[in-house]
């Protein structure tokens, strides 16, 4: 037997469990400058709770990688309560008309998505280690898997299919009530594993090889549905095409139940080759090469053989998340179909109005050279109770939905990989934590908004601050309602984090820890 090791590592661009150092900023001056701070400009901020939000476009692509990607499970946590997200997507086939020659009969199907891992330095065994990412909690959860008739459509027959369809996070009681009764899988205490997968496959001389890959969810799925839906099928319409047999099967769906007060919920990544189900089957052929040696080249054995079933091309996630009373003196931001905060500074200074501020006035007649500003936001220990807090959270234009011009001026954009949790983490500071690992603050530096506001280059706009699961990521989802503050899109990044947190405003009685506009400038000395 020939071995062959065979390590693959999922592309891990997620990045939450990074640690990153702070980064420090030199303030111009010299002689004849005053190096000043001012911090007493006008902000006002509150919480906005979302309504349902699309979540059939989370594919993501950067260079040659895309990923699509669901979360999946039970999370709990002590600002936020219960969440549940669970997945519903289509079925591809890896090639039309397939052939599964005389009779077949399935054998074992196994589905398999890889979880994000990294992998660590082989122990004193020669055996390597991996340690998961992406994984939030370690309770076990219920995991079933069922077929439903409810159709994905890729166009909005509303439109007459010139417009995408959006498909939104709430519609999990409509899946549901088109079930068809089979339930492909399930089980009452899944958890997802750490462990290696190691499988033998022949090779083209005839000889074993040992294929080992990294951590990923298989799971054995119901022989009886895919003999029915797939291998009885050979030959007939309903495999002609994509678009027939998606038709034929709609879709499954990947259901999450808490089994106990906590659980667990993973990030996966639905797309290409990194997730599929095998059906492995066995079928009658000729012994044309006489496998048996007793010069029957006509009769009819047995042949081992498999097909693959891919995700997509649509899929999307449902959540259902308590809510808690939110007090208004914090930000409330949390993931998924959550919460985010709007942020205005300046207030009152936008297009169309006649007079600035008084601040944005004040600023601007003195003309002063700006270093330097900052937003620092304080985490409310008290309100997050300990739990998991997310390492970035991401500000941007919430009139245009876009990024903000310091996001491109970061000097770490471009240097590292597009999927690095480290790139911009000058503009969009990482989480600075205490000795004890508890979250103390986020700072988020706007030194190139503010003085585009100042120079009167740029229009005043109010500003989004959500959960990011990576800053990298930022194309937008729809809400399908309209919060009160004409909230219509909210970043994807933040729906495929489940995590939240809870930070100080404005008017939070701790001045020390209220929200402020921090800004460092110069002015000739008198």
């Amino acid at each position: 037997m020939k071995t062959t090791a065979i390590f693959i590592v999922v592309f891990s661009f997620i990045g939450c469990e990074n640690d990153f150092d702070p980064i420090g900023s030199e303030i111009i001056g010299g002689p004849g400058f005053n190096n000043e701070l001012y911090d007493e400009a006008e902000i006002t901020a509150y919480s906005a709770a979302l309504e349902a939000v699309q979540t059939n476009n989370l594919t993501f692509s950067s260079g040659q990688n895309t990923v699509r990607l669901h979360l999946l499970g039970v999370y709990k946590d002590a600002a936020y309560g219960s969440q549940t997200a669970n997945v519903y997507s289509q079925l591809s086939l890896s090639n039309q008309n397939p052939d599964f020659g005389i009779e077949p009969v399935v054998d074992s199907v196994v589905l398999s998505i890889p979880y994000f891992s990294t992998e660590g330095a082989p122990n004193d065994d020669g055996e390597t280690a991996y340690k998961l990412d992406s994984i939030y909690g370690n309770s076990p959860i219920k995991l079933s898997i069922h077929e439903s008739r409810y159709f994905l459509n890729s166009y909005d027959p509303a439109t007459g299919f010139e417009n995408e369809q959006k498909y939104y996070s709430d519609m999990q009681p409509v899946i549901e009530n088109n079930f068809t009764g089979e339930v492909l899988f399930e089980s009452d205490d899944f958890k997802p594993s750490s462990a290696k997968y190691t499988y033998y496959e022949e090779n083209s001389e005839g000889e074993n090889d040992t294929i080992t890959v990294a951590p990923r969810m298989r799971l054995k799925l119901s022989n009886k549905f895919f003999q029915e839906k797939l291998l009885n099928k050979a030959g007939s319409g309903e495999l002609s095409s994509d678009n027939s047999f998606q038709n034929f099967v709609r879709g499954l769906y990947f259901k999450a139940e808490a089994v106990g007060t906590d659980g667990t919920m993973m990030l996966l990544d639905f797309s290409g080759s990194n997730a599929d189900i095998t059906v492995y089957y066995t079928s009658k052929a000729a012994d044309v090469q006489d496998a048996d040696e007793d010069e029957d080249t006509e009769e009819l054995v047995d042949v081992q053989d498999s097909y693959q079933l891919g995700f997509g091309p649509n899929s999307m996630s449902t959540f259902q998340q308590e809510n808690p009373t939110m007090i208004n003196d914090n930000l409330y931001l949390k993931g998924g179909e959550g919460s985010m905060a709007v942020i205005d500074l300046f207030p009152g200074s936008y297009e169309g109005n006649s007079e600035p501020s008084e601040d944005l006035k004040f600023l601007r007649e003195n003309e002063w050279l700006i270093n330097e500003a900052n937003l620092i936001f304080h985490v409310n220990q008290q309100e997050v109770g300990g739990s998991r807090e997310p390492e970035r959270i991401y500000l941007y234009d919430l009139k245009n939905n876009i990024r903000l011009a310091d996001y491109s001026l970061d000097n770490n954009q471009g240097q590292l990989n597009a999927w690095s949790a480290n790139v911009n983490r000058g503009h969009l500071g990482a989480l600075e934590r205490d000795d004890d690992g508890n979250g103390v603050s986020y700072k988020l530096r706007i030194t190139e908004h503010i003085r585009r506001i100042l120079k009167e280059d740029s229009t005043n706009v109010k500003l989004g601050l959500v959960v990011s699961q990576n800053v990298n990521l930022l194309k937008n989802s729809a809400v399908r309602e309209s919060t009160p503050s004409g909230i219509d899109r909210v970043p994807s990044s933040s729906l495929i984090t489940p995590l939240g947190t809870v930070l100080y405003g404005p008017n939070a009685d701790d001045e020390e820890k209220r929200l402020k506009l921090q800004i460092y400038y110069t002015e000739p000395k008198n």
